[in-house]
C-alpha cells in the first residue's frame, strides 16, 4: 500500500491543502480526500472526498478527532465512483488546536484507515476602516475636510473610538493632530486650514485605533506649478 502527499498554498490564510490517497490493488480501490490543514476556528470549512474503482460496495466515514471526541462529517456508501464536496463548520478554538482528520474505508474483504493532522487557528479580524477628504487635491491655504469610518466585517457601520488622528506634511512633519475623539453617528468628521505657505507635496492623514493604524494620502499643490 503506497502512501502520497502532496500540497499547494492558496488563500490570504495560506491554506494548504491535502492529498491523500490509498491503493491496495492496480484494480483499486482508490479514496482522496483533500482538505485544508490549516483552517480558520469557527469558519465554514470545504472537504472533499474521491472513491474510484471501487470493486465491492465500500462504505467511507471521514471523523474529525480531538482526544476521545470523534465527530462524524461524512458517511458515504458506495458501489460506483463518486466526488463530494461539502462544507463542515470548523471548532472555535481560543488559540491554535491540532486535531486528526480520520479517514475509514471498508467493505466486505476490504478495510483500510488513514489520518492526517489538521490545525485550527483562531485568527483575529479586525474592523474595516477607511479614511476620506473631500478633495483629492488642495492648494495652499484651503481647509482640508475629512472624516474617518469604521465598519465591521459584513460592512455595518459602527461607533469608534480613535486613539488619535495625525496629519502629516510632505516631509513627515505632524501639522495636526487630534486625540481620543469618537465618532458620532458612525462617522469621525474633522477639518485642518492649510497655511497659504504650506509645503507642496504628498501629506498623509493616519487613524489609530489601539495598535493598528489606517492611513490616507492626499497632495496639495499650487495649480500652474509642477
Amino acid at each position: 500500500m503506497a502512501l502520497n502527499i502532496g500540497c499547494c498554498w492558496k488563500g490570504l490564510l495560506l491554506l494548504s491543502f491535502l492529498l491523500i490517497c490509498v491503493n491496495g490493488q492496480t484494480s483499486g480501490p482508490y479514496f482522496m480526500v483533500m482538505f485544508p490543514a490549516v483552517i480558520k476556528s469557527g469558519s465554514e470549512a470545504k472537504l472533499c472526498a474521491s472513491l474510484l474503482k471501487p470493486n465491492e460496495s465500500l462504505v467511507m466515514n471521514i471523523h474529525l478527532v480531538h482526544g476521545v471526541q470523534s465527530t462524524l462529517l461524512l458517511q458515504e456508501k458506495a458501489e460506483e465512483e463518486f466526488h463530494r464536496c461539502f462544507n463542515f463548520k470548523a471548532p472555535l478554538v481560543k488559540a491554535e488546536s491540532v486535531q486528526t482528520m480520520k479517514v475509514e474505508l471498508q467493505g466486505e474483504t476490504f478495510r483500510t484507515t488513514e489520518e492526517r493532522k489538521v490545525m485550527f487557528k483562531h485568527v483575529q479580524v479586525h474592523p474595516l476602516t477607511f479614511i476620506q477628504t473631500d478633495k483629492p487635491i488642495y492648494t495652499p491655504g484651503q481647509t482640508v475636510n475629512f472624516r474617518v469610518v469604521t465598519m465591521d466585517t459584513n460592512f455595518a457601520p459602527l461607533d469608534q473610538q480613535y486613539s488619535k488622528v495625525v496629519l502629516e506634511d510632505s516631509k513627515g512633519n505632524r501639522i495636526g493632530q487630534w486625540t481620543k475623539v469618537s465618532s458620532t453617528r458612525w462617522i469621525l468628521q474633522r477639518s485642518y486650514e492649510l497655511n497659504p505657505e504650506a509645503r507642496q507635496g504628498m501629506y498623509k492623514l493616519k487613524a489609530f485605533i489601539g495598535d493598528r493604524m489606517i492611513s490616507h494620502d492626499f497632495e496639495v499643490k499650487q495649480y500652474g506649478k509642477s
